[in-house]
């Protein structure tokens, strides 16, 4: 259950990566036509709007400089001339001279002079002098029956002396070639953001196949480990329940001196101990994939800390190690009492393991203690005075995790949590150099 959830989340990054890539080649091409395009095609205006207002200011005799536009300024010396040079120097399509009544006073077409100019954009921009610029499309004049779009910027310059508007010039710019060197910069960088975008999402692609092919191969290998694991399981109780059958032939059937007898029984018990690991065995297999059927019961909880403390004295005696067990504030007595509902055998398991790994860590005269508690939950600290190695302490209770036992499986503090977790408590552990090892179960009351 733990060990494939933790799989899954391997592949959170290359999701990230995935999702990045789709934003990429979408976003990129749209800041590129949304974004970019339209404030390089702005800049362009602008800067053909800046031109237009130095060379109507130029244009503009000083004599007449701060003057109302009008019929008089046709007849200013040179003006003409330099209106005419800002149309074949500059390439200018269309040059209007407008006065602060709307009059045209020139204009490149000369069916418009006199006419008025009475759009809104005169009277309520230019005539209040703020200048205007827009990006617009000329029709050539006819050559061999075609015509050819003229990109343009159409600018109005407004002439004024405080707040007194004197006249306008509308200047009108072929802007076509500019225009054009825009579009294909913008086309390439258009192509470039969706030749990137794409390329991300390629490598991104190939590499969650990969993982994926990874995570498939792993699926494929545990399967297979759960059913090679499932059929060992199943072909060694089997040789066992002959053993066992064997064992009580002898026992009815068969005369049988002391010492036959005692043999027997040691027989029976490793038989019987093999049957409960492939028991225990298969029962964590079913806490790893959440099928374990929880079947919690009142039991007297402090009843088996001391059968725990019991069963291991040989062990503790072996090595010279003390076992000690308190309650409250003193020692466990016998006759004492807790009612807790939980599996009794998985308790037992968990705790015994706990117990044993703390004996077998300990050296010669030092003290394993079960200090227990019910205080708002229920809970058992077992003490050692030996610090767990550093490099194990962050990965003490996952699978295959050992401090160096050199018959050690890894899988003892693992399948300890999980059967804590089953019961609907937790485990915890605390080690230091000064301090020792304390583990922590803690159960509902």
């Amino acid at each position: 259950m733990f060990t494939r959830r933790n799989r899954g989340r391997h592949g959170y990054p290359l999701l990230g990566l995935l999702a990045l890539a789709v934003l990429c080649a979408v976003a990129l091409p749209l800041i590129n036509a949304l974004v970019i395009y339209p404030a390089y095609t702005k800049i362009m205006v602008g800067t053909f709007e800046d031109a237009a207002r130095r060379l109507a200011v130029l244009t503009i005799p000083p004599s007449i400089k701060h003057t109302r536009l009008g019929p008089a300024v046709l007849d200013t010396p040179r003006f003409l001339a330099d209106v005419y040079r800002l149309e074949t120097d500059f390439g200018l399509l269309r040059v209007r001279v407008i006065s602060p009544k709307g009059k045209i006073l020139y204009s490149t077409d000369t069916a418009e002079i006199d006419s008025f100019e009475s759009g809104p954009i005169f009277k309520d921009m230019v005539s209040k002098g703020r200048r205007y610029a827009r990006l617009g499309v000329m029709r050539s004049e006819p050559v061999r029956g075609k015509t050819e779009a003229i990109d343009t910027v159409e600018t109005f310059v407004p002439l004024m002396r405080g707040s007194d508007f004197l006249g306008a010039f509308e200047l009108v710019f072929d802007v076509t070639g500019p225009k054009r060197e825009l579009e294909r910069f913008n086309l390439y960088a258009t192509v470039g953001s969706f030749v990137i975008s794409f390329a991300l999402l390629g490598v991104v692609l190939l590499l969650i196949r990969q993982e994926a092919a990874k995570e498939h191969s792993r699926l494929q290998a545990d399967k297979l480990r759960e059913d090679v694991e499932q059929i060992t399981r199943h072909d060694i109780k089997t040789p066992l329940l002959g053993v066992l059958n064997g064992i009580t032939f002898l026992e009815n059937f068969t005369a049988l001196d002391t010492e036959q007898k005692e043999l027997l029984d040691d027989m029976r018990h490793a038989a019987n101990t093999g049957m409960d690991l492939i028991s225990r065995s298969l029962d964590l297999y079913k806490m790893e994939t959440g099928a374990y059927e929880y079947a919690p019961a009142d039991v007297n909880i402090l009843s088996v800390c001391r059968r725990v403390a019991d069963d291991l004295s040989d062990l503790a005696r072996q090595r010279s190690v003390a076992v000690e067990v308190s309650f409250g504030d003193g020692p466990l007595q016998r006759d004492a009492a807790l009612p807790l509902s939980v599996e009794e055998n998985l308790f037992y398991a968990v705790l015994a393991n706990l117990v044993k790994n703390g004996i077998e860590a300990s050296g010669a005269d030092d003290t394993v203690s079960m200090r227990v508690t019910a205080d708002g939950e229920f809970s058992v600290a077992v003490h050692n005075p030996a610090p767990v190695p550093e490099a194990v302490r962050a990965h003490f209770f996952d699978k295959y995790a050992t401090a160096g036992k050199r018959t050690g499986t890894g899988l003892g503090t693992y399948s300890a949590r999980l059967m804590v977790e089953v019961m609907g408590g937790r485990i915890d552990m605390d080690s230091s150099e000064e301090g020792g090892t304390t583990v922590t179960v803690a159960l509902p009351l």
